[in-house]
């Protein structure tokens, strides 16, 4: 249990159920405690769409810490502090808080969010509501209005300061009974999180810390504070293990070693049945959790690592010191837990960087370290572990900020039984370690120049299978050089760094097509607009980091305005594929455990004509005897996404050669040589390229047309498709005759609405030739269409007046080229009135006459 009993006396946070926006604390007690009026907003947030189920606060403390049993204000259920898996009821955190201490003139300053036994100490404070409220993004909904600041699938930014100076708010030490002294900061907390397979076990918090004074901090120094405590929910261990692990072999590269540079803590043991020595799967603390530094404000940082217990017990209050010539500094009497600013201050710039817990019972008294404790085994083998994590010194201008980022990472299997027979694992890091690479991949994506300078990161050539092809002998004067050529069974390029700067970016969905577009005037006089666009970047792109193709469909989107809600779907493909549903026995219920399974895939497990349409629900289930088990399995599928999937149906989206067989080779230089047959005039191969016609659209409207992409989703995780914005990829088109037609054709060039009515209601936005909004007489218009590119249009009344002059000035093929329009007002600013009216239009292919008719 707790050595510790961890009030918050200066603010009681009391949680409410009424909304997101509500306070953790009710109003009549803050105001009492406060004897303000307006207090700050403090309340939490929780990250709960990957296993790892985290509270986040705008005070700067990560986890539940002493604000008591607290309710997530979004769900109204009771928020975890850090829970792993999520919804198991295993706890991995107590608090982590941030420090940053300096020096002004000749005080040190370290203000603090929390920890370090300084209990219901909190120097870190948002501003009031609405201000003080944490914003919450997402990109999971793309017509969200929190979609466009979104990083991640959920985002939690939060602002806090430590400018407030009141003792009731801030509290104070009670080992020096010294106040709060401000170093003016300003804090934006960035929380990011990912919910996809690759990305689901880590956390990643960045730290944009603000010198909002005018005045220079000299020496400043950022800790962040972490106080585990790993068990069952409801019971806080003090038999915790923690240390740091500098690298690995990698899993996914041979011979590489990956950098991971984390510190890591645990249950002692995991909490083995006393009685079997088995654990319970994953209601048993069995994970490990780790704290990666994955950005600094400088390359050249110091980088300290320091652990300690926290006892009321001065003489077991320690941890490990280096055995200084000038003596060693106790803070009160103690070794470990620092009491004053000036400690705290010692602890983050003492440039020491501490042993694993699990040697404490070493003596490194030869190598500068205090001798060990009577109590070190007792240590080694788990307590109350707290450990801070350092980095500077920095001086700070006014104005100035520093980042940092962290990523708080889970792993599970930390320990594990063997299986029957088999050798229980102890302390495995395999699934730590993966973890932490990809919080790395998604902070700075590998292979992605960012900032544009020519540098991606780094890189290794992967050989499958090599073999000695030939040897190569090569004499320059007296010197013979063998050069020994090796071929690989498959060979590949495999980033594993980026290029330093920060991209806070997970999956993205398939890259959208480029579109062309064919527009034209049917027999019907009716609009159409003919869109095109080839796949092949599209479907064979794989997911930046699953490096899967899960690619699964495209839509076609129009829009009056090109604005991104604006948009309306007008028909869709995807790919002909089920989502598979099988029985789990932990959670009680038919669950999705894997991506979207293809009718041919299906058949290759099942049998040649299998179909999974009669299998809808846990009432109908298919059952397969499955050989390499020897079990009997039930599972029932539905459609994933809705299966449109006929190319065939030239009234849907269809293949312009529906016939043309998968590509010989996806190499196009390739085949362009080698299958000309395979590929189009344009150099694209003809197996991708599609089409759709937009039909029944008015000629005068200009249109925005665009095609989308997206991808499967993740089903077994509830999270649904990432799709490209339509609004980035629209391309403005007229519905009439396109600038081809009208110069190999040459039709006639029309005017409409002819007759022209005044009480036409042309106004109407079904009709939309006008524009409502507007005065009248400035937004009349007669159109014309089936212009070239380039012609004058004048206008005369039929006594041969000249009334007007439009010049028609367009690059062949843009969007508006073929069509013109005039407001009907002539060139002396006066409205026309009735009559018949002619127009000529002159151009380097001719002169066409024609006329209209006004009618008032």
């Amino acid at each position: 249990m707790k050595l510790l009993q961890k009030i918050f006396p200066a603010l009681v946070l009391l949680a409410g159920v009424s909304g997101w926006t509500r306070s953790l604390y009710q109003e009549d007690i803050q105001a009492h405690l406060y004897n303000v009026d307006d207090p700050p907003y403090a309340t939490i947030a929780v990250h709960n769409i990957g296993k790892i189920g985290l509270t986040v606060s705008n005070v700067g403390i990560l986890g539940l810490s002493d604000m008591g049993l607290t309710i997530d204000p979004l769900t109204g259920e009771s928020a975890p502090s850090l829970s792993f898996p999520l919804n198991y009821n295993m706890e991995y955190l107590y608090e982590a808080a941030l420090w940053v201490g300096g020096i002004v003139g000749h005080d040190t300053l370290v203000s603090t969010a929390g920890g370090s036994g300084r209990w219901g100490v909190h120097e870190f404070w948002p501003l009031p509501y609405p201000e003080g409220d944490i914003k919450h993004w997402s990109t999971l909904d793309p017509q969200s209005p929190e979609f466009d600041s979104a990083v991640s699938q959920q985002d939690f930014v939060a602002v806090y300061t430590d400018t407030i100076t009141d003792v009731n708010i801030t509290g104070y030490d009670d080992e020096t009974g010294r106040l709060h002294r401000p170093l003016r900061l300003e804090v934006k907390q960035s929380s990011y999180t990912w919910g996809y397979d690759y990305a689901e076990d880590f956390v990643i918090i960045n730290y944009d810390i603000s010198n909002i004074e005018l005045r220079h901090l000299n020496d400043v120094y950022i800790g962040f504070y972490v106080d585990n405590d790993c068990g069952t929910g409801g019971y806080y261990g003090d038999d915790d293990v923690c240390g740091f692990k500098k690298s690995l072999y990698s899993k996914y590269i041979p011979g590489l070693v990956d950098t991971l540079d984390i510190v890591w803590a645990a249950d002692n043991d995991g909490d083995p049945n006393p009685f079997t020595g088995t654990y319970a799967g994953l209601f048993s603390p069995t994970s490990v959790i780790a704290t990666k530094v994955l950005r600094t404000p400088t390359d050249r940082t110091g980088y300290t690592f320091n652990w300690w217990i926290t006892s009321w017990d001065v003489d077991y209050d320690w941890g490990p010191r280096r055995n200084s010539p000038s003596g060693v500094r106790y803070f009160n009497r103690r070794l470990g837990t620092p009491q004053s600013d000036e400690d705290r201050y010692y602890m983050m710039a003492n440039r020491e960087f501490d042993y694993d817990q699990s040697t404490a019972n070493y003596d490194r008294s030869a190598e500068g370290w205090l001798a060990p404790p009577s109590f070190a085994s007792q240590i080694a083998g788990g307590a109350e572990i707290r450990y801070l994590l350092s980095f500077g010194p920095f001086d700070m201008d006014p104005g100035e900020t520093l980042p940092l980022t962290i990523a708080i990472v889970a792993g599970q299997n930390f320990y594990s039984d063997g299986g029957i027979g088999g050798t229980p694992t102890w302390r495995d890091f395999t699934d730590l370690q993966l973890n932490t690479l990809w919080a790395q991949w998604i902070f700075d994506n590998p292979g992605v120049d960012t900032d544009g300078d020519g540098y991606s990161g780094e890189f290794h050539i992967f050989c499958m299978n090599p073999k000695m092809s030939r040897i190569d002998t090569i004499i320059t004067g007296i010197d013979t050089t063998y050069d020994t050529v090796y071929t690989c069974t498959k060979s590949d390029t495999l980033w594993y760094k980026g290029d330093g700067i920060p991209d806070f970016r997970g999956a993205v969905p398939p890259k959208s097509p480029v579109i062309k577009t064919h527009p034209r005037i049917n027999e019907y006089n009716h609009g159409e607009i003919t869109v095109q666009w080839n796949g092949y970047e599209t479907e064979l792109s794989a997911d930046q980091f699953s490096q899967l193709l899960d690619f699964e469909g495209y839509r076609i989107y129009i829009s009056r305005s090109g604005q991104v809600n604006d948009f309306t779907l007008v028909t869709s493909f995807d790919c002909d594929d089920y989502d598979r549903y099988e029985y789990d026995t932990d959670l009680e219920s038919w669950v999705i455990k894997n991506p979207p399974y293809t009718l041919k895939l299906l058949r290759n497990m099942y049998g040649d004509d299998f179909d999974p349409a009669p299998y809808f629900d846990p009432e109908h289930l298919f059952a397969f005897f499955n050989q390499s088990t020897g079990d009997w399995e039930t599972y029932f599928f539905k459609d994933h996404d809705w299966n449109q999937s006929n190319l065939y149906d030239t009234t849907r989206i269809h293949k312009i050669y529906p016939d043309q067989p998968y590509p010989s080779t996806l190499n196009l230089d390739t085949a362009y040589m080698f299958y000309p047959d395979e590929v189009t005039s344009e150099g694209n191969l003809k197996y991708f390229e599609y089409e759709y016609t937009l039909k029944k659209l008015i000629p005068s409207i200009p249109y925005y047309v665009a095609v989308t992409a997206f991808d499967q989703g993740q089903p077994h995780k509830n999270l649904p498709a990432l799709e490209t914005d339509p609004s980035e990829s629209a391309v403005r088109e007229f519905a009439q005759n396109a600038t081809d037609i009208v110069l190999s054709e040459k039709p006639d060039i029309i005017v409409y609405p002819n007759p022209y009515r005044i009480d036409g209601n042309y106004r109407s936005y079904y009709e939309g030739w006008e524009e409502p909004e507007l005065m009248a007489e400035r937004t009349r218009a007669l159109h014309f269409t089936n212009l070239p590119p380039k012609c004058t249009i004048r206008i005369f009344s039929i006594d041969g007046d000249f009334i007007d002059k439009v010049e028609h000035d367009f690059v062949p093929g843009d969007p508006g080229s073929m069509h013109e329009s005039w407001d009907l007002i002539s060139r002396n600013e006066m409205s026309i009135t009735s009559g018949i009216y002619y127009f000529t239009v002159d151009s380097e292919y001719g002169q066409q006459v024609g006329k209209f008719v006004i009618i008032y």
